[in-house]
């Protein structure tokens, strides 16, 4: 019967091949894990510290604008007294002065780096601090458009060095005529304004504080317990963003409103990485952690599943293995379903083959017809009993035997030749093969030879064969008899039930003239015409006796009557009916 091709290729046991696939894959889960963790770790350290940032901005603000507030209470109580209007009618610089004297020693004046009043576009009276040389400057401040009552931030250029003000103009109105008679400006200078810095950094811890106008640090920085290098501002300002991370240093670069506009002076904040470090730590240590919870929660849930799966996973190979060997197993139920769903699927499986194997065997054995498995090196694999009777052999003598024992070299050239052509997938028909010789009766026997397939491969050749001895013995004696008939001297015709003639042999055409095909089918007066008599009717006396013999006159060609000894006998059937009749005659 056909066998199963094994697999010779070096196989692992699942519990490694599991271990194998996960633990590399554990490995890549904890990587990207890590991965991920430090991405979200940094995404929410830079989040966190942007709304530091954020709030920082938003509370320096509201100290800022408190600053202003403070400074824009003085200037206006001062633009509006009596006496500055009267000192700007009269041109009386001395009452001028000293009411701008009272101004600046005021709690909130004592801020002011500049003081001064024009009038007709040109500067009157200028009590700015002496610390800074305005002099040379005093007319862009003048001369810069008239925005009352607004907070203007202003770059004041000059040789030796550049002053950064933040100035606020009111206009001194007349008492009679209601008319704008000149104009007080005051306002800070942001260069090296400490108080404004120390004011702004109240609370502001590991950050530094940095006023900008026209990206340009205006002043010096305020550093509060933090080491910034000294180009750091620069860098980041080259930068031109809002917000971000430079060298491991966070900064906000945000603009100032006053009054609820947006001015052109910015506030730079800007932090080192003390900070981001401590979120780090601190989210690097708790994310660690979880994450080794994580993975050992995983790989101890992965150890008992293997366990869990090892088990019935084994119980179930030996019950394979057993059935391969085709020993008696019977599969026994675990707790996982799958696994007693494939156990009792295998079961019935193989119950089922080995039925369907049983009725084959029986099937190929009850053949009437001669069958036989050889393999590749042509050898008897399995035979059955028609064919071991064929053989005059029993089956167990015939198994594993060659098939070239039983033929000569002669004989078993045709068949050879088959099995070649079947071993390429291909079905060959009727191959005949002769066994035994003379002195001995030989048999004859007619094949069919088809592959037998193992996954695509063609692994051994069924051959399917009849006995075709008594044919190929009726086909001799009736090869003998036409050699006979044909050599006769003898006329020889045959009749039909119906008196019609179906056979003619050679003598018949030498004595008569004619053919078969010119007389087949006639009845015998015109086949064979014989001469009329009283006394003889060959036929009747067929009729009657079944058979006639005699001399009689017979019209062998037109116009020819010769005398012919004449025999006629009637065939009868296995019913005793007559079914032919044969006519041999011969000229006197």
């Amino acid at each position: 019967m056909p066998s199963v091709t094994l697999n010779k290729k070096p196989v692992t046991p699942l519990l490694r091949v599991l271990l194998g696939a996960l633990l590399p894959a554990f490995m890549l889960l904890a990587a990207a894990l890590l991965l991920l963790t430090y991405r979200s770790t940094s995404t929410m350290v830079n989040n966190s510290i942007q709304q530091q940032l954020e709030s920082a901005s938003a509370r320096l603000q509201i100290l800022m604008s408190s600053y202003l507030n403070s400074l824009d209470g003085v200037l206006s109580a001062t633009a509006e007294q009596p006496e500055i209007a009267q000192a700007l009618k009269t041109d009386n610089t001395q009452l001028a002065q000293k009411r701008l004297q009272d101004t600046l020693y005021h709690r909130n004046g004592e801020l002011l780096d500049l003081l001064m009043i024009s009038k007709g576009g040109e500067h009157w009276i200028n009590m700015s601090s002496p610390l800074y040389i305005t002099r040379h400057r005093l007319h862009q401040l003048i001369t810069s458009p008239p925005l009352y009552n607004q907070w203007i931030s202003a770059e004041l250029k000059a040789p030796l060095n550049t002053l950064f003000t933040l100035t606020q103009r009111y206009p001194v109105i007349s008492p009679d005529s209601g008319r704008v008679i000149g104009s007080l400006l005051g306002g800070i200078v942001l260069n090296d304004n400490l108080t404004l810095l120390r004011q702004l950094g109240q609370g502001a811890e590991n950050l530094s504080i940095q006023l900008i106008l026209n990206n340009k640090p205006a002043g010096y920085a305020y550093v509060n317990n933090n080491n910034i290098e000294t180009d750091i501002i620069t860098k980041i300002l080259s930068l031109q963003q809002s917000y971000g991370q430079y060298q491991g240093h966070y900064f906000s670069l945000q603009p100032i409103e006053i009054n609820g506009e947006v001015n052109e002076l910015k506030l730079l904040l800007v932090t080192d990485n003390t900070i981001a470090q401590q979120l780090q730590e601190a989210y690097g240590h708790h994310t660690l952690l979880a994450l080794m919870l994580v993975l050992i929660t995983a790989l101890l849930l992965s150890l008992y599943t293997l366990r869990l799966i090892s088990l019935p996973l084994a119980d179930l190979t030996r019950f394979a293995e057993k059935i391969r060997r085709g020993q008696h197993a019977t599969f026994s139920p675990d707790r996982i379903q799958e696994f007693n769903f494939l156990g009792n699927s295998l079961e019935s499986m193989v119950s089922a083959l080995q039925q369907k194997e049983q009725r084959l065997t029986h099937l190929f054995d009850a053949a009437n017809s001669a069958a036989i498995i050889i393999g590749n090196n042509n050898e008897i694999q399995a035979i059955n009993h028609a064919a071991a009777a064929l053989f005059k052999r029993s089956r167990e003598q015939l198994a594993g035997t060659m098939l070239s024992h039983y033929f000569t070299p002669e004989q078993l050239a045709p068949l050879l030749q088959a099995i070649h052509q079947a071993r390429k997938g291909n079905k060959v028909d009727g191959v005949e093969t002769r066994m035994g010789s003379l002195p001995h009766r030989p048999s004859y026997q007619l094949w069919t030879l088809a592959p037998v397939f193992n996954n695509g491969l063609v692994t051994a050749v069924q051959l399917q064969g009849q006995d075709i001895t008594r044919i190929k013995q009726v086909e001799a004696s009736l090869q003998l008899n036409n050699l006979v008939m044909a050599n006769m001297l003898e006329a020889v015709m045959i009749f039909d039930q119906q008196r019609r003639l179906v056979y003619a042999n050679p003598a018949y055409h030498h004595i008569t003239g004619y053919t078969l095909d010119d007389k087949l089918g006639q009845p015998p007066h015109l086949a064979l015409p014989l001469a009329a008599t009283k006394s003889v009717d060959p036929w009747q006396h067929i009729d009657e006796q079944g058979h006639w013999q005699g001399e009689i006159k017979c019209e062998l060609t037109p116009g020819h009557i010769s005398a012919i000894w004449l025999s006629i006998r009637g065939l009868n059937n296995e019913h005793g009916n007559i079914s032919h009749y044969v006519v041999v005659f011969s000229e006197r």
